[in-house]
């Protein structure tokens, strides 16, 4: 029996401050069903002469608009998936529309470089932007071929099934971009926003999610095991550098932590103190703490093998976005290191980064990733070689390990 019983039903721990000020508005912005607030630009670039950005004109075309930056990683990330349904449905009726609020010197010499396959309409008042409510990009609206909004979604969840659903008259479902859900939370629309908040609570969530950045960080449905390597800043979030010696609790939870940027403060600076504040969490919350120890233990040397690998390719523009996962590793802009971390992550096993590589790189790398606790690298080890000309080689280095101590597993023997 766990020597911790798991926090009631009900439990909230939190600290907040709330902001001295009026209760922030709702982005707002159009929802699925309504008729487009506005279509029409600034200024239309890579259009065919006498191409008309307005509702009459597009009736008939399903007409998918992105609103983007050439700063954004998720958005340069997501050119070449939507660039490959608008070669898909080219000489059909259907319209892709880039929408930036970016001048026209910024994305010139931007799509010389990375090729768009749509529309550009420059929004550089941002009328576009405002009266769609977008609060965040990427973010994606999707017009069917009577004009009507059939879809707010993430380029990424743009299908071609569902552009050819749209096309045979039918109705779809994408995933909602996380704004539009939050959006409908009425407590997000009666509160203010806090400026300090670090709480712990049950969580409904059945799947893990987390995002942050700027001093904020938040995860759902997340187990305490989960919350670790986050907690003690673990490159790659990977538990391969954890030794556990505490009794857990398996239940999920929703963890949040809001640091406000003011006078003084940087984000990088919250960033960092993100993961002592959830450190502090789990000490007060479930008596866990975390003491580091240098362990001599088996790690994988990453090594270049070829300099001709094809996979491996410089980026031409700045725009970072990293995805890594099972059986996969891609993104723009992405240095050796999170690669590195993306690997760790899939092996569970520490690596290290000995290629000497220095920029940043377009990659795509997917593999088949078997199940289990300790998976095969062989073929991750294929990819790297085949795509990146990179070798993964055994070897033995000390590694700073993390040793969870709190409520006892078990009695540990002497020795031990």
């Amino acid at each position: 029996m766990n020597a911790i019983k798991v926090i009631t039903r009900y439990l909230v721990v939190v600290l907040s401050l709330a902001a001295v000020s009026s209760p922030a508005a709702s982005e707002g912005g159009p929802k699925i069903g309504d008729l487009p607030p506005l279509l029409q630009a600034t200024s239309l670039l890579a259009a065919p002469p006498g191409s008309q950005f307005d509702q009459p004109s597009l009736r008939g075309k399903v007409v998918v608009l992105e609103f983007w930056a050439t700063w954004c990683g998720p958005c340069v990330a997501a050119i070449p998936h939507l660039n490959e349904l608008a070669d898909h449905f080219k000489g059909q009726p259907v319209q892709f529309i880039a929408i930036t609020a970016e001048p026209a010197g910024t994305i010139e010499p931007f799509i010389q470089r990375r090729p768009i396959n749509a529309w550009i309409a420059l929004d550089t008042n941002r009328a576009m932007n405002k009266a769609y409510g977008v609060g965040g990009i990427p973010h994606t609206v999707v017009l069917d071929t009577n004009g009507v909004i059939a879809a707010i979604t993430y380029p990424t969840m743009l299908t071609a099934q569902a552009i050819q659903d749209l096309l045979d008259g039918k109705k779809i479902s994408l995933p909602e971009t996380r704004s539009d859900r939050n959006s409908n939370q009425s407590n997000e629309k009666t509160q203010a926003a806090p400026l300090f908040e670090l709480s712990v609570r049950p969580s409904q969530e059945t799947n893990v999610s987390s995002y942050g950045g700027g001093g904020r960080f938040t995860a759902r449905g997340c187990t305490v095991k989960d919350l670790l390597p986050r907690a003690f800043n673990l490159p790659g979030g990977c538990s391969d550098r954890l030794v556990n010696q505490a009794s857990l609790p398996t239940n999920r939870f929703d963890f949040t932590v809001i640091q406000t940027v003011g006078p003084g403060t940087e984000a990088n600076a919250l960033d960092e103190n993100v993961s002592s504040l959830l450190q502090q969490l789990l000490s007060s919350t479930f008596g866990i703490h975390g003491r580091k120890e240098t362990r001599e233990v088996d790690v994988l040397l990453l090594k270049v093998k070829s300099t001709h690998a094809p996979g491996l390719v410089v980026s031409p523009t700045a725009g970072f976005s990293c995805r890594t996962g099972s059986g996969v590793i891609e993104g723009t802009d992405v240095p050796i290191s999170l690669v590195v971390a993306g690997i760790e992550s899939s092996l569970k096993q520490p690596v290290f980064d000995e290629t000497g590589l220095t920029n940043c790189y377009d990659l795509s790398l997917k593999w088949d990733q078997p199940d289990g606790d300790r998976p095969d690298s062989e073929n991750l080890r294929k990819v790297l070689a085949d795509q990146c000309g990179l070798e993964l080689v055994a070897a033995r280095r000390p590694v700073e390990m993390v040793i969870i101590e709190g409520p006892q597993k078990e009695p540990v023997a002497a020795g031990k």
